[in-house]
């Protein structure tokens, strides 16, 4: 049997304990309080750094599309032709607002009876294809003033995989691609 003596002693050592514990929890309570901050800190630091290194990333990814878009418009402005088609004008960033919506044609040929309407890619992908889908389809709508040409469209890339190349074809566009200093058609 225990004696009062024994219990008010193990009650003494038992309240010192919890004591401790408590004082201990507190100190761990700040420090994850300061951990917590430090972390925050530095996740607003790291984002500051992704945020410059994006903003960074995208002027770099503009300037090549400007650059691969500048060679393309060059090339056909030097040589108008596009599916055995010779044009008298190209146009570079046609865009057209109407009603709240706008369309921008990269490249746009006409000659009198007929418009190509090239979409300008650095690395074609199938965004691309479904891009020059949409323009295709809404075309005569932002353009009411070429309804009775014939609308011609291609596609124009640095960087175009030859299954994306076939299937371009396949829906009757015309492929550009980059061959050096000069470029290359194939036709549907």
């Amino acid at each position: 049997m225990i004696t009062n003596e024994e219990l008010t002693s193990a009650i003494s050592r038992l309240e010192k304990a919890q004591e401790e514990t408590n004082e201990q929890m507190k100190e761990t309570r700040a420090y994850m309080k300061l951990l917590t901050k430090e972390t925050n800190d530095q996740m607003k630091e790291t984002a500051k750094h992704v945020k410059a290194l994006t903003e960074n990333i995208n002027g770099v990814n503009k300037s090549i599309g400007l650059e691969v878009e500048d060679f393309f418009y060059s090339s056909l402005k030097r040589n108008p032709r596009i599916a055995n088609i010779n044009f008298d004008y190209v146009y570079q960033n046609d865009i057209r607002n109407l009603r709240g919506e706008s369309q921008e044609i990269d490249i746009l040929l006409e000659n009198g009876s007929s418009i190509g309407v090239v979409e300008v890619k650095n690395k074609v992908t199938q965004k691309s294809i479904d891009q020059l889908d949409k323009i295709m389809d809404r075309f005569d709508y932002f353009h009411p003033i070429y309804k009775d040409y014939t609308v011609i469209g291609a596609i124009a890339g640095k960087i175009f995989p030859k299954h994306l190349q076939e299937q371009t074809l396949n829906k009757g566009y015309s492929v550009i691609t980059q061959q050096g200093d000069h470029i290359e058609q194939i036709n549907p």
